[in-house]
């Protein structure tokens, strides 16, 4: 039921749940503050999302079509990424 709500595709659901050993690791095993735990699932994201469009490279539109990687909402996932390491880098900066 809860899959209906989030709009995107499969690939990009799978990409966050894949990053998340990163923040469990990061939060609650390694006890590091928030803004970096974050920002390494930012890059994780990030990374994870363009190795997967690099694939389709000769194709027009790989880097932001929803066919050719993760999506959430309208975005590619790795612009979700790149949010995530911006927001928690003014975090850190502004602390």
């Amino acid at each position: 039921m809860i899959v209906l709500l989030i709009r995107g595709n499969i690939l990009g659901l799978i990409m966050f749940v894949a990053v998340s050993p990163i923040a469990l690791i990061g939060s609650f095993l390694l006890k590091l503050a928030d803004p970096i735990t974050m920002s390494c699932v930012g890059v994780a994201l990030v990374a994870i999302d363009l190795l997967v469009r690099l694939r389709s490279r000769p194709s027009n539109g790989w880097l932001t079509q929803r066919e050719f990687g993760g999506t959430l909402f309208f975005l590619p996932v790795w612009a979700f990424g790149i949010v995530v390491v911006v927001i928690n880098v003014a975090n850190a900066l502004l602390k």
